[in-house]
């Protein structure tokens, strides 16, 4: 998450030099849109990330094998459904992209990003699923280098915005790559299958109620998360270009923030199977009092100095004002600190509330955007984040994190014992 956070901050401003920011802001969408589609597959993800997990916790290799290539079907023909759907709808939603040749042939590289990195998408959980996480990262990593070095290469050579989407497909086909060469030499010997042997348990898990609970928050998550794409409907693209900038970094410390409970799933679901409860209790307390300290830091810094560090990357085009800063990075604090208890109820299956929770921060979230851009343009969906967790949202994490310890607690019969140590 280092090297990505370099790599993003150093590019923006060629971006801007080399794009403008127009076409900058068309960039911002295409991306934005790419992470919108996983909003049909989140119950994929969700459920493959708790199979995957309970079956490394037993060191059941033939159905850890079985669930990756499962996976691995599923991701890639989502992907190509998504990709025949785009192309007959485009020309509804956006005629008038279609007449420039830049952004054609820029949206037809996405596609082909979008199918790879789906289909890298189960080696990401199964790396997860077997606590290898490092050798994800160092994939990853080297990913990030291969992307940052297209992408100069691309600039400089004038491609323009299909230069920056092929140095993607160039970073993704390089973790790919590296995956396959480490499932090759490792005890799983992970591989595409043809036929699944227990296809009908793994679909009927996935689809089923886990399934249906995960959906619904995958929805509710990526639509909360789609500000440049609200943005992109209601203004022009040189808008979501100034919302970009001043998010951007706040955006990228949430994401580093949000890897620590992603990292942590397969260990919670580990204890969770093994029905170690007072070892989720003591975790529980521990991570959240260290998110809450980290962003605390983090967004006392944003505020303080966030207009003079943005000046600095991008020169005049950063956003004037200290408010936007001061709003950014309060935003920040929340969303950073509340995904920790999200997480938890995520992957602990405690899904109900949590998707209540979110529905409800989604819904007046929406509101206030609605509302109040035309008084307050480019910087409503921070002030919503803000105004909604400040009020309410934030603390229903905080009661959700909680209550879903004892919640799995109770469905093994260890609720008292939860109690009694301090679990409520």
């Amino acid at each position: 998450m280092g090297v990505t956070i370099v790599v993003q901050l150093v590019l923006v401003p060629l971006y801007l030099s080399h794009l403008g920011k127009e076409k900058f802001g068309v960039l911002a969408m295409i991306l934005a849109a790419n992470n919108y589609v996983a909003i049909g597959v989140g119950w994929l993800s969700g459920g493959m990330a708790r199979i995957m997990a309970e079956r490394a916790a037993i060191n059941d290799v033939k159905g850890f094998r079985s669930a990756y290539a499962f996976a691995k079907w599923l991701y890639v023909g989502y992907a190509i459904l998504v990709v025949l759907v785009f192309w007959i709808t485009v020309p509804l939603l956006i005629p008038n992209a279609l007449k420039d040749i830049e952004i054609v042939t820029a949206l037809l590289l996405a596609c082909l990003y979008l199918i790879l990195l789906y289909e890298y998408n189960a080696d990401r959980l199964a790396f997860n699923a077997c606590h290898k996480q490092s050798k994800s990262n160092r994939n990853e990593m080297i990913g990030q280098i291969i992307f940052a070095v297209g992408v100069l290469a691309g600039l400089h050579a004038e491609w323009g915005l299909a230069g920056v989407i092929s140095a993607q497909i160039g970073g993704i086909f390089t973790i790919r790559t590296l995956a396959w060469f480490y499932w090759g030499k490792d005890v799983y010997q992970f591989a595409w299958m043809k036929s699944i042997p227990d296809f009908r348990d793994l679909w009927s898990r996935v689809s089923g109620k886990m399934g249906r609970e995960y959906v619904i928050y995958g929805i509710l998550l990526l639509t909360l998360q789609a500000d440049v794409l609200v943005l992109g409907w209601l203004t022009d693209p040189e808008t979501v270009a100034n919302y970009y900038l001043l998010w951007r970094i706040p955006e990228v410390i949430i994401l580093v923030f949000w890897r620590i409970p992603g990292s942590y799933a397969p260990f919670l679901i580990a204890m969770d199977t093994r029905e170690e409860h007072d070892g989720l209790q003591k975790n529980y307390k521990r991570g959240l009092y260290f998110m809450m300290a980290v962003a605390g830091v983090a967004a006392l810094i944003y505020g303080t100095i966030g207009s003079w560090v943005v000046t600095i990357w991008v020169g005049d085009n950063a956003p004037e004002g200290q408010l936007p800063y001061l709003l950014a990075a309060t935003a920040m604090f929340f969303l950073a600190v509340s995904r920790w208890p999200a997480d938890i109820a995520y992957s602990l299956i405690n899904t109900k509330p949590l998707n209540r929770i979110v529905a409800l921060e989604l819904a007046a979230k929406l509101t206030i955007v609605l509302l109040f851009f035309s008084t307050f343009g480019y910087i409503t969906p921070i002030l919503a984040v803000t105004i909604v967790h400040g009020l309410l949202v934030f603390y229903l994490y905080l009661w959700l994190g909680r209550n879903t310890i004892l919640f799995v607690a109770k469905k093994n019969g260890n609720e008292d014992r939860i109690i009694k140590n301090g679990g409520n």
